[in-house]
């Protein structure tokens, strides 16, 4: 990450614990639906071609992959872990096999733990931002054309928050 995107993202955060949470403040999955589930015949990743910078977690993604559609009417998530706090995550397209990264993870994004839907583009992420696991960050972003798009994000404190689930920690900071 360049300094700049870092600056960036902070004073995205900044402003978002200013201002209190709405309810349509873009951790709502409802406004995010996709029209269709896929339920055609999977197509496994190209592992020796445009996705061979996965193939050393072909196995994990291959199997997540034959549980069926978990994300955004045609998307598998596949989260794994890369070390104590750390996880990395690929989106993985079931009707056409390709691969996406996802933008949060590895050892920047402490306890990376998602909420996401079949139905909804929608991928609500939490996460600590020090290994001390003081600061935590949730944030809402939609896939849309293989990119993801940041919505809204704010910084907290605390067990209360940080320490329960994602969307039960969004719901407590709606509640301030």
């Amino acid at each position: 990450m360049t300094r700049t995107k870092g600056f960036v993202f902070a004073a995205m955060v900044t402003i978002a614990v200013q201002a209190p949470v709405q309810a349509a403040d873009g951790f709502d999955f409802s406004e995010h639906r996709v029209d269709r589930v896929f339920q055609g015949k999977l197509r496994l990743p190209d592992f020796e071609g445009r996705d061979k910078d996965f193939a050393f977690f072909k196995t994990r993604i291959a199997n997540e992959m034959k549980e069926g559609v978990t994300f955004a009417g045609e998307y598998s998530v596949v989260q794994f872990g890369c070390g104590t706090g750390c996880t990395s995550v690929v989106v993985a397209n079931n009707r056409t096999g390709q691969l996406y990264d996802f933008p949060r993870g590895g050892e920047s994004n402490q306890g990376l733990t998602l909420e996401f839907n079949v139905s909804s583009n929608l991928m609500v992420a939490r996460w600590y931002t020090d290994s001390s696991w003081e600061t935590c960050v949730f944030e809402s972003l939609l896939f849309e054309g293989g990119k993801w798009i940041a919505k809204a994000a704010f910084a907290s404190t605390g067990d209360d928050i940080c320490s329960v689930g994602v969307l039960e920690g969004v719901a407590k900071v709606r509640d301030f």
